[in-house]
């Protein structure tokens, strides 16, 4: 039997460790924007801990509630009296010969005694009792909003993060195909050179753009590697876990319209909901402080058993035990407290008024940050179709100028230029793109409706 046990606890121990070192995901998965999300939604420790608030805010609803229920209480006590306690009586009490202005010492009970019992007492009424219920179930709620206020900073968080990484491998494509074009006129202009149709001072050139290139390229991909470590701790997964993102979608040329269609209810924010509780809250404080000003009624019942002995001998089984009994009722009413309580009720009015303030610049904060964020979408989308008029116009005036170098009509200067041209108008295009996205998050963030950049 015992070896059983201890290769159950075994068994145990070893699956147990081996789902804790499970990870989130396998190694170079490609991640969508939405599959981020729901990892950071799932793994990020500020989720984490706003539940587990959640958590101990539903025990502290329950330990508040179990003070109304019955409260059940056993208790025993032994004294063992080395000397009895003397008592003075006046003389001629026990005996009727003596002296009445004598007095008497004599020793009342017995030198040990036992005494076990049962308690039993229940709350009938109390003002505090009933606001501290409601206090409770709204501190509940407080900590639900702020969970699903640390849901939204990490939708958000995992989402310009994620376009952050993206933006960056954009421009690490971009110089990639500057970078193969570059190779192959090096080895054109190389191969002129060798031939003595070429000058030297072209080739060197040619050259000196490649390792400018090349170092750009070696910035970015150290510039990449730490973005990504970034999300990877928003998202909550091990940082030495290998990620690939998804490529962004060119063809889709689709612009984010429809944030810009919303209805800017800005009471779905729940920085404005946490601020709304946290009033309710201190109007419920008030409340319980005014509470004091109540009586307070409880019941109680007392069943006992008492036993004595000049010396030890409880456990035998002759023992004459006694029992006890009673029930009552307790009332408690204040009367006077020195104004305690009214100077804790201006106290937390005062808090009242600061929480007024608090919500006044909130609500004018989610008003800027909207018509911002309004204002930023749409000259990001005016830039982004500058951005593409510009990009297809450098491809253009690329094509031209190479056609015409390889025809011996135009001059090295001018194809590297083009090629330089066309390179910046593309890394702006791309920049721009996420510019529009990053726009569309602000947006969506301003109206406390993030959420919904996981369904586009």
């Amino acid at each position: 039997m015992k070896k059983q046990l201890w290769t159950g606890l075994i068994a145990v121990f070893f699956v147990g460790n081996s789902l804790m070192a499970q990870e989130p995901i396998a190694d170079g998965e490609v991640l969508t924007l939405q599959e981020s999300i729901q990892l950071g939604l799932k793994h990020n420790t500020e989720i984490k801990k706003a539940q587990l608030d959640e958590d101990a805010a539903d025990h502290q609803r329950k330990e508040i509630t179990g003070t109304g229920l019955p409260q059940v209480d056993a208790y025993g006590d032994y004294n063992n009296f080395l000397d009895v306690y003397p008592q003075a009586i006046p003389g001629g009490v026990l005996d009727p010969n003596s002296d009445p202005s004598d007095i008497n010492v004599i020793a009342f009970g017995v030198p040990q005694s036992v005494k076990a019992g049962v308690q039993v007492s229940q709350l009938i009424f109390s003002q505090s009792y009933l606001v501290g219920l409601k206090a409770a179930k709204t501190s509940e709620e407080f900590y639900q909003l702020m969970t699903r206020m640390t849901e939204e900073d990490i939708i958000y968080d995992v989402a310009l993060n994620y376009y952050s990484v993206i933006s960056t491998e954009l421009q690490m494509d971009n110089l990639q195909a500057n970078h193969d074009q570059l190779k192959r006129l090096e080895e054109i202009i190389r191969s002129q050179y060798e031939n003595d149709l070429a000058r030297k001072v072209d080739y060197n050139r040619v050259k000196v753009n490649l390792t400018t290139l090349e170092t750009e390229m070696d910035n970015l991909e150290i510039a990449i590697e730490q973005r990504k470590n970034y999300l990877k701790l928003v998202m909550g997964i091990p940082v030495n876990t290998e990620i690939e993102l998804a490529p962004y979608d060119f063809s889709d040329k689709s612009l984010p319209l429809q944030a810009l269609q919303m209805d800017p209810d800005l009471g779905q924010r729940y920085d404005l909901k946490v601020l709304e509780k946290q009033q309710e809250l201190n109007d419920l404080n008030v409340d319980n402080i005014k509470s004091g000003y109540y009586p307070t009624l409880s019941a109680f019942a007392d069943v006992n058993y008492n036993a004595f002995s000049s010396e030890f001998d409880f456990l035998s089984t002759g023992h004459v035990w006694y029992r006890g009994a009673l029930v009552g009722l307790k009332l408690s009413v204040p009367i006077f407290d020195g104004f305690q309580k009214k100077h804790k009720i201006a106290q937390a009015r005062v808090e009242g008024q600061k929480i007024k303030y608090d919500q006044y610049m909130a609500e004018q904060n989610a008003e800027a940050e909207y018509l911002n964020a309004v204002k930023k979408l749409n000259n990001s989308i005016k830039s982004l179709k500058a951005q593409e008029s510009n990009l297809e116009l450098s491809e253009d005036v690329f094509k031209q100028t190479g056609q015409l170098y390889r025809e011996g009509l135009s001059p090295l200067t001018d194809l590297l230029d083009a090629e330089t041209s066309l390179r910046q108008a593309r890394s702006s295009y791309y920049r721009q793109v996420i510019n529009v996205k990053t726009a569309e998050a602000d947006l969506y963030k301003s109206t406390g409706q993030i959420e919904k950049i996981i369904k586009n």
